[in-house]
């Protein structure tokens, strides 16, 4: 008797995650748990960053740790190139990818092809990629050119918040951006009875965690930014980047994606644009979203003074590129090739785009939207 998709709810989740300052020492303990022949992969910044806290921890265990670099985008290429150097460091069992987005990816990617355990230490809290089993491969043009996904989520997620207050603002903003569409691409998704990244219908947990994931960025964004401006991981600072990375990641795994993330196809086709960091692109995104939702203005008003307050583009303007009919056309075109379009209340056409981000440029008051390059 066969199981009907349609029928079955699925949840997943990255096997264990631990976060606070120091949280970096536990790696030993959490390899050892896993394997014995790790292997770090990531960026030369990134690993002198790391590798002492890692060394030491692993050490303890007499466990060695050799590195392998992370350079340019995660290609094809640049990962084939990657395992051969791992394969050759006494075939590693467990994979430390570090990071942000490419070193993060990168490593996924490693373990994937050695068929290794995976424990993701993340650097900034700029996205919600770490406890997911998906990843993305670039051209040789720097064009994304594939969604990928892994066996299972991570064996484990360490974020070591000491780290991650010390990370530039612009990742931390860019990270409020990717989590904030959560709560609304995902209820997008249920209503549309869609299916969730692990191919079932979504459960009554995926939707309070984006409950939770939305009443959190709200609460603590703004106070979490200040606290990275001293360079203290406070209360408001560990709330803020456990919703951005473990809230967000559980919450759009298990619920779906929609407009928001939509937008990213034909973002990222205006050069300007595609070299922003993605979660500037999605929050612009969720408000295309929130305008082609019909919401009020006075909601509208709110998600603007929000997306001002935390350092969000609010138009086309805030990326530095003006809102001509070329570009609004290529954004649209872009827009119309995601996979998510599936995931909302009504079909959608490019011209309905091109109207959203028009109707957006004259809400979004322009002497209040401020380039991304003066932010």
């Amino acid at each position: 008797m066969s199981a009907n998709p349609q029928a079955i709810r699925a949840f997943g989740a990255a096997h264990r995650y631990y976060q606070g300052p120091g949280a970096l020492g536990l790696v030993g303990d959490v390899v050892s748990r896993l394997g014995r022949r790790p292997v770090l992969v990531c960026d030369a910044i990134v690993a002198d960053l790391l590798r002492p806290a890692v060394d030491a921890a692993c050490g303890v265990r007499d466990m060695a740790v050799p590195w392998i670099e992370v350079r340019g985008d995660v290609t094809r290429a640049m990962v084939q190139g990657l395992v051969q150097q791992a394969r050759s460091t006494d075939a590693p069992d467990v994979v430390l990818a570090a990071g942000g987005g490419k070193g993060v990816d990168a490593g996924k990617a490693v373990s994937r092809e050695l068929g290794a355990r995976l424990v993701v230490l993340p650097t900034s809290a700029s996205n919600d990629g770490p406890c997911s089993e998906s990843f993305v491969y670039y051209d040789e043009q720097h064009r994304m050119e594939s969604v990928e996904h892994l066996p299972r989520n991570p064996d484990a997620v360490i974020v070591d918040t000491e780290l991650l207050v010390r990370a530039p603002r612009a990742l931390l903003v860019s990270g409020i951006g990717d989590a904030l569409c959560k709560l609304y691409e995902g209820e997008q998704a249920r209503r549309a009875h869609g299916l969730n990244l692990f191919g079932g219908r979504n459960t009554l947990a995926a939707a309070q965690l984006s409950i939770a994931c939305e009443r959190a960025i709200r609460e603590h964004a703004v106070p979490g930014l200040a606290a990275r401006e001293v360079g203290l991981p406070d209360m408001h600072f560990e709330n803020l980047t456990e919703a951005l990375v473990l809230l967000a990641g559980l919450a759009f795994e298990n619920s779906g994606l929609s407009i928001a993330h939509s937008m990213t196809r034909g973002l990222t086709r205006v050069p300007r644009i595609a070299a922003t960091l993605h979660g500037q692109q999605v929050g612009y995104g969720l408000l295309v979203q929130f305008m082609l939702e019909r919401r009020p203005q006075d909601f509208m008003r709110q998600q603007l003074a929000f997306h001002r307050e935390v350092g969000l583009a609010t138009c086309l303007q805030g990326f530095g590129v003006g809102a001509t009919d070329d570009v609004l056309q290529v954004i649209a075109d872009g827009a119309m090739t995601a996979p998510h379009l599936k995931h909302f209340e009504r079909p959608l056409s490019a011209p309905d785009f091109v109207a959203a981000m028009r109707g957006l440029e004259t809400l979004a008051d322009q002497p209040h939207s401020q380039s991304l390059e003066n932010a």
